[in-house]
């Protein structure tokens, strides 16, 4: 029997406009979205995106002579895979960082629990990173291009500076959409 509180009839729920625009505006421009689609990149405007068939969790992120990129990534979801993709694609992010290869980043937390998830599992906690707490739960867009209802659970956004620290910007831009804890 399903979960009611975690079902969704597909494990992609893409980003909104207006928090897209928000990411823009933080990390300036999007060089790569690891997890994404041709119809998701359509708002996105990732210079480089991955998708399902050019899997970006064993795909370089790295741009072609090596220089250190802004990532956006909101994963795709699945709890019947352990780790679930959300804490394997966190994993490969903070690697990245760690390995100088990103600039900053923003990652989506499709649930709450993922802060939970990343703490017990041993990779660096979401919570030690500046994050923002939507005020209301983000309405993702399905594969047809509209908008889902909005999820039974809450959602967070975290900002991994890196190379590039922006977390002022973070703060001002994010504080419109919810609470931002630096």
């Amino acid at each position: 029997m399903n979960n009611v509180q975690h079902s969704m009839n597909s494990q992609e729920h893409y980003t909104p406009l207006h928090i897209i625009e928000m990411v823009r505006e933080v990390l300036h421009e999007i060089d790569l979205d690891p997890c994404s689609s041709d119809l998701a990149n359509e708002t996105i405007k990732a210079k480089r995106y991955l998708t399902v068939h050019t899997s970006g969790l064993v795909r370089e992120w790295t741009d072609f002579w090596g220089t250190p990129i802004s990532v956006w990534c909101n994963p795709p979801g699945s709890r019947h895979i352990k780790p679930s993709l959300p804490m394997q694609f966190w994993e490969r992010l903070t690697k990245e960082i760690d390995e100088g290869n990103v600039t900053h980043a923003l990652y989506l937390a499709y649930s709450l629990e993922q802060l939970q998830q990343a703490q017990k599992a041993g990779y660096p906690p979401m919570a030690q990173f500046p994050l923002c707490i939507p005020h209301k739960r983000i309405a993702f867009i399905n594969m047809d291009g509209n908008p889902q209802r909005s999820p039974t659970h809450g959602n967070v956004i975290v900002y991994v500076p890196g190379i590039i620290d922006n977390t002022s910007g973070f703060k001002r831009v994010f504080s419109q959409l919810g609470y931002v804890k630096i």
